[in-house]
């Protein structure tokens, strides 16, 4: 596996529209995939994970209260051989002079419990922020700790 920075939007979309993934970073207020743009600029670094050129994954890091947030999307046909590696590889890539946090939304548990397996620790509650199939659910704002 090769991990490189990118910015080709294409890759990028390819990733981030995916039907699967898609449904788990949009809430209710979201556009259809189709018309989603991804946020890039100077703030948003996206790194793309290849196998044999074909991409299999993004890590986007991005500024967040006093250090960077962390997103990271595996295409469902490789999270299985790939996803820990990929995780653990792109995490490396992180500004390592400022906390990194993430945020989860308490309808994703296998998500929660990924990044807590992963060395990410709970530190905060958002009440009532995130709209899913018409239902509000508190979102998990995590510290990693490792």
């Amino acid at each position: 596996m090769i991990i490189k920075q990118t910015n080709n939007i294409d890759d990028i979309k390819q990733v981030l529209c995916h039907v699967d993934i898609y449904d788990t970073i949009s809430d209710d207020n979201s556009p259809e995939s189709k018309d989603y743009e991804p946020p890039v600029g100077e703030d948003y670094r996206y790194y793309a994970g290849y196998v044999n050129s074909v991409i299999i994954g993004l890590m986007i890091y991005h500024p967040y209260l006093d250090g960077e947030e962390c997103h990271v999307q595996v295409l469902p046909k490789h999270r299985k051989e790939y996803a820990k590696q990929f995780g653990e590889q792109s995490l490396s890539l992180r500004d390592r002079t400022r906390p990194l946090y993430a945020e989860i939304p308490e309808f994703y548990k296998n998500v929660l419990d990924f990044a807590k397996i992963n060395g990410f620790k709970v530190i905060d509650t958002q009440l009532n922020n995130f709209t899913k199939h018409g239902k509000t659910y508190n979102t998990k704002v995590l510290l990693w700790d490792s």
